[in-house]
């Protein structure tokens, strides 16, 4: 812009000394051309348009490719432009895209770049700055897109040996008193009168129209086990020199231990302290409730992949807070960094109430605690997590 306003200086100084209409048309013809071109590159820009497409869903060690278009609608050409945006430095290297185009009336221009899932977590992609400038270049206009995509990358999934855990589940083969009954609908056993508030999915339409009146199956009973997942991410709870690797072995093991139990059909639900970026405010995430499937599971991954080590609110406060919610009779899978003061009496209570509680412990730098020394006493089983080379070279890189 100065050397714009000095141009014009030079000139309109030029033709007031020399009087020649020349140099007032070289002057007049100049200036025009210079705000047409600003106008110009303004109104073009005013006409881009962008999407981005991509599966903003991955597993770890996965790749993910993007595909960037950007759109010129309107009818004046663009000479040049400048396309910058900022990526995650964890999903790719160099963490930006920059690229320049040319975009013709009605043109299109596809940029494409590929993400690869090297830590989970929850990654924001942008901002992206679209940069031109007239034709004489004395000026540049920029404009942001302020759309956010996102991608969220799952925690690894490991078999339990890697983790140092039997194969067969240590959860469900603790005493858990009367079981919890429910209906299994693949075993049926015959039919009763209907009720209302019976469902009509369960009713038995041939044999209610054979016997005149509206029969619903009756199913065989089977035990529910229920497990609820507690992972504590709260930070004074971990040694600080080993905390991102024991928090990262914590949120893969109720990864894998989730996984592990929707393969059995068993119900399973999380319930965490750490920090969710998508909460207000740095709060916790909500409590996913217990529930079977692969859909269910893929909602306990995404929130193990965003969730973040805080000091949000200590897991024996969590404990006592929750407990009134869970389901009746639910295992307590406590996974921590290591023992925290309270945490004992907090199992205590949850085993007087009812509930069976397992602690894994991550932090292989902590000392034994009172519950890892008196476990059988307590009842409460505690497993030293660790990890397999794979687990921890995957962890380092």
């Amino acid at each position: 812009m100065v050397e714009l306003s000095l141009y014009v200086l030079i000139l309109f100084a030029i033709a007031a000394l020399m009087q020649i209409d020349f140099f007032f048309s070289i002057l007049y013809l100049f200036f025009g051309a210079v705000v047409f071109s600003r106008l110009w590159a303004r109104r073009a820009l005013s006409h881009l348009q962008l999407e981005r497409r991509l599966v903003n869903r991955a597993f770890l060690g996965e790749e993910v490719p993007v595909v960037l278009t950007v759109r010129n609608t309107g009818w004046l050409p663009l000479v040049w432009l400048q396309i910058h945006e900022s990526l995650p430095i964890d999903l790719i290297i160099p963490n930006a895209l920059r690229r320049v185009v040319s975009l013709a009336p009605r043109g299109r221009a596809e940029l494409s770049y590929i993400l690869r899932g090297r830590r989970r977590g929850y990654y924001t992609l942008g901002p992206l700055a679209l940069t031109t400038s007239d034709v004489f270049g004395f000026e540049e206009n920029t404009v942001r897109w302020t759309h956010a995509d996102y991608v969220i990358v799952y925690p690894e999934i490991v078999p339990l040996e890697k983790l140092g855990l039997p194969s067969v589940s240590p959860f469900v083969s603790l005493p858990t008193g009367r079981p919890r009954l429910f209906e299994d609908p693949a075993r049926v056993i015959g039919v009763r009168d209907y009720h209302a508030g019976d469902s009509p999915r369960h009713i038995n339409w041939k044999t209610s129209a054979a016997a005149g009146q509206l029969l619903v199956k009756k199913y065989e009973p089977a035990i529910a086990l229920d497990t609820v997942i507690f992972l504590d991410l709260y930070e004074s709870n971990y040694t600080r020199r080993t905390q991102d690797w024991a928090s990262e072995c914590a949120i893969v093991a109720a990864a894998s231990i989730a996984n592990h139990l929707t393969e059995r059909r068993q119900a399973v639900g999380l319930i965490t302290n750490g920090r969710d970026p998508l909460a207000k405010e740095q709060a916790m995430p909500h409590p996913v409730p217990t529930r079977r499937g692969q859909a269910h599971l893929m909602r306990i991954l995404e929130v193990l992949a965003r969730v973040e080590v805080a000091g949000t609110q200590p897991l024996t406060t969590l404990l006592s807070r929750q407990q009134p919610e869970l389901p009746w009779g639910a295992t307590l899978l406590i996974i921590a960094g290591r023992e925290s003061e309270g945490l004992p009496e907090a199992i205590v209570a949850a085993r007087h109430a009812g509930f069976p509680v397992v602690l894994m412990l991550t932090d292989f730098r902590a000392p034994s605690g009172r519950i890892e020394q008196q476990q059988e006493a307590l009842g409460v089983p505690v497993h030293r997590i660790r990890a397999s080379d794979d687990l921890k070279t995957l962890f380092e890189r």
